[in-house]
């Protein structure tokens, strides 16, 4: 007995797996429409509207907010302040935790509580985090500079100088979030064997060497891994900043002293709710939204090509890497 091309077409198991696999995507695919497709679009939009949320409806006004944004001379210097910010808490937080994943990884005495107490902090609020860390930098009555004191000794403006306002939350970033970067390095420097750095120090090869030539390419991926990440959240750098440097004024005081650690989200809040300006309120700043969203495109992207170059994956071989990409 023949059967129809239909009949064929419902009983052929890989259409069945098919739609099976659909059934199972579609919640998925209706969050990711809902949730991250449709705002994307939403604000893309809203970017060539001027809106103070008061009207109405927004106005639609073209170019407008793109082309104010080259003519914004304050879009330069929260550019600076969060470069300021990648260079000393996204370089210190990757250098310090691998540090602290060299002494920690290797079983010994007491080992399992300094990993706990270098981990405790990432699990804390960083707006609370950085409200205590506010009340340690104070100039008068804090405990780090009543320190200074005990050794005649007259401590910074932490908080209060242009010069060591950012440098003070990058460090303050930099301890909280010490812990979750020793612990992925940690996982990272378990998955070498140990008969790697052993052959190398057969060979004569001292701890620099061992290091550099064998730990380091090993667990080149969780360093990828770490600095992609850590330079998408330096960019996206809010809490600290308020939390540290809001006075009485609110979010709206925050990132003094003179602007030295406003950064580009909390310039786009501030825009958000300023109706005080021509070009400002919800459109200005969902362009400057868009504007960090493909600059972060752009590093990532630079950085995912620039690492064929120094990272190496379990299996790969120089001739290999040599023709991967």
């Amino acid at each position: 007995m023949q059967t129809s091309p239909d009949t064929r077409r419902r009983h052929n198991p890989r259409r069945r797996e098919a739609g099976t696999a659909l059934l199972f995507l579609l919640p998925q695919l209706f969050g990711l429409v809902a949730f991250i497709g449709l705002p994307l679009g939403v604000s893309l939009y809203y970017s060539f509207t001027h809106w103070d949320l008061v009207a109405p409806a927004p106005t639609w006004i073209g170019w407008d907010n793109w082309a104010h944004l080259t003519d914004d001379e304050r879009i330069p210097k929260v550019l600076w302040n969060t470069v300021k910010f990648i260079l000393t808490g996204t370089t210190s937080f990757l250098l310090f935790s691998l540090l602290a994943a060299l002494v920690a990884y290797r079983p010994r005495r007491g080992v399992a509580a300094y990993r706990a107490l270098l981990f405790l902090p990432y699990v804390l609020s960083q707006i609370a985090v950085g409200i205590v860390w506010r009340w340690m930098f104070n100039t008068e009555s804090g405990p780090i500079n009543g320190a200074f004191e005990v050794f005649g000794l007259t401590g910074p403006e932490w908080l209060l100088d242009p010069r060591t306002a950012m440098a003070s939350i990058a460090l303050v970033t930099t301890w909280q979030g010490l812990g979750y970067g020793m612990t992925l390095y940690i996982a990272a420097l378990h998955g070498v064997p140990d008969a790697l750095p052993e052959a190398a120090k057969i060979d004569g090869a001292n701890a620099w060497q061992r290091f550099r030539h064998v730990l380091l390419p090993m667990i080149s991926p969780t360093v990828l891994f770490l600095m992609v990440t850590s330079l998408i959240g330096a960019l996206q750098l809010f809490d600290p900043v308020v939390a540290m440097t809001a006075s009485g004024g609110g979010i709206a005081a925050a990132g003094g002293p003179e602007d030295s650690t406003r950064t580009v989200v909390l310039y786009m809040y501030n825009q958000m709710f300023n109706y005080n300006e021509r070009l400002s309120g919800l459109g200005y700043a969902a362009a400057i939204a868009w504007v960090l969203a493909l600059l972060t495109f752009l590093l990532t992207l630079g950085q995912w090509a620039f690492s064929k170059r120094w990272v190496f994956y379990a299996g790969e071989t120089t001739s290999t890497k040599g023709g991967r990409g």
